[in-house]
């Protein structure tokens, strides 16, 4: 019997997950549209909350209400003043401007981790039917895994031309990858255990 695609009756705590992370995606996207709207100061509190969980840099992040949805990294670095790209105190990061627009409450590569991981939680339990072994969704996490190390380490050995730098599409997509591989090994280790309640 093939279950239905979304199933409901996942049990109370794939569902709490699953409200979670849609809840991280939204506020994901809310930052901007609160600050465009005229909700500065509530915009500021959430990205000084979701700064704890990611960098938030402005050359790494996508774009509402500006021109472009991604800007080139040297544009932003035109724009965007270097102690509000780089630096700790949540409070001073770049958010908007007329210029790019309002940023995402978090970098390219967690926004897609975010969305991937919701959508791996929302689909797996369909997925789940066809016993996919195990290994596929574990590599899912490798492209995200190669690219973070890849680029640390490029970093790490000629800090002032780094040999390779990732990409925000590219982040985005390894992001993706590997929060929808998370979400369905999450599903795949939490089910059993909810079958047995």
């Amino acid at each position: 019997m093939v279950q239905p695609f979304i199933n409901v009756a996942s049990g109370p705590s794939l569902t709490a997950i699953k409200s979670l992370v849609a809840g991280i995606n939204a506020l994901i996207l809310l930052p901007p549209i609160l600050f465009e709207f005229g909700a500065e100061k509530v915009a500021r509190y959430l990205y000084t909350a979701l700064g704890f969980i990611c960098h938030q840099r402005a050359d790494r992040s996508f774009y509402l209400f500006g021109e472009h949805l991604l800007y080139p990294k040297e544009e932003v670095w035109k724009i965007v003043p270097f102690d509000e790209m780089f630096t700790l105190d949540f409070r001073h990061r770049f958010t908007c401007n007329d210029a790019l627009g309002c940023k995402f409450g978090v970098c390219s590569r967690c926004t897609g981790m975010y969305l991937g991981l919701l959508i791996g939680l929302l689909i797996s339990e369909f997925l789940l039917q066809y016993k996919i072994p195990k290994f596929i969704p574990i590599l899912f996490l490798i492209p995200l895994i190669l690219d973070g190390s890849i680029q640390t380490i490029a970093y790490i050995i000629a800090p002032e031309r780094g040999f390779y730098e990732s990409t925000n599409p590219r982040r985005f997509l390894t992001g993706l990858l590997f929060g929808f591989g998370v979400g369905y090994l999450t599903v795949s280790a939490i089910k059993p255990v909810i079958a047995k309640i």
